[in-house]
């Protein structure tokens, strides 16, 4: 499995353009783009960090971004909100395909958004979602999350479901735990829609940890992600406090490499 980063693990300390000359650096030639501000995903910034990413031989595999700032209003019950918010979902979906990015890594609706829209609505808009993301290249990669929607196993079902279109998923591992569950009854909802792979550690004390520091089993991760089918990359997300500088995260590379 090829170990990337997301550009996220370094919030709020570099720009993102930064952090992938850091961690190339050190060995990473892949990962996930973490866009931090509105102004981070135009397209005059989406070329410039092409060039970077292109000079330090680095490939984007996936992207993602503040999500809260704006996917809850993509399901808005007010049209014109929703409207004006799809086009800031079309410009994100934009900057992806200038990256070469195949996966957008999305939150969406957050548990307590207040918002009394329908299931048949919030399909609709993630139908609306997958072909824009489409036109771009780009899958939708719905991934579990303990504070929104996604991290009820019920409702991925019936999202999964009632989609039309190749909904797609990212599965990230401290999410699961955060939410009281086994990464493993995620997986088993995806299975072979899997596209996406957020990896990190933790143990009887800590939601998340640098990969290498817990007692996660990869090596049971490793068999299940194969009985899946797996074949995308695993991309190492953890929180700035996880880690002390970057030589940390070249040793997490390399373990994960070697196990995964």
């Amino acid at each position: 499995m090829d170990i990337g980063i997301s550009t996220a693990i370094f919030y709020p300390d570099e720009t993102t353009e930064d952090a992938i000359r850091l961690v190339s650096s050190k060995g990473f030639r892949s990962g996930e783009i973490f866009a931090n501000s509105f102004s981070e995903f135009t397209e005059e910034y989406g070329h410039m960090l092409a060039e970077v990413t292109r000079s330090n031989d680095f490939k984007v595999t996936s992207i993602h971004t503040v999500s809260s700032a704006f996917e809850p209003y993509l399901f808005d019950r007010y049209e014109r909100r929703r409207d004006d918010f799809f086009k800031i979902f079309k410009d994100f979906v934009r900057f992806g395909n200038i990256l070469g990015a195949k996966v957008y890594t999305f939150h969406g609706l957050v548990s307590n958004h207040g918002n009394k829209i329908q299931m048949k609505d919030i399909i609709y808009v993630y139908e609306k979602m997958i072909d824009a993301a489409g036109e771009q290249g780009i899958s939708i990669g719905q991934e579990n999350v303990s504070w929104c929607l996604s991290g009820d196993t019920e409702y991925l079902k019936r999202l999964k479901d009632g989609v039309r279109g190749p909904l797609k998923f990212t599965l990230d591992i401290k999410q699961a735990v955060k939410a009281g569950r086994s990464p493993y009854e995620y997986l088993d909802i995806y299975g072979t829609d899997l596209v996406n792979l957020h990896l990190n550690d933790n143990d009887s004390e800590h939601t998340c940890l640098l990969p290498g520091k817990g007692t996660f089993d990869y090596k049971e991760l490793k068999e299940r992600l194969g009985r899946a089918g797996y074949k995308g990359p695993g991309i190492i997300e953890v929180y700035r406090d996880n880690y002390d500088n970057v030589e940390d995260l070249a040793r997490s590379r390399r373990l994960l490499a070697g196990l995964l």
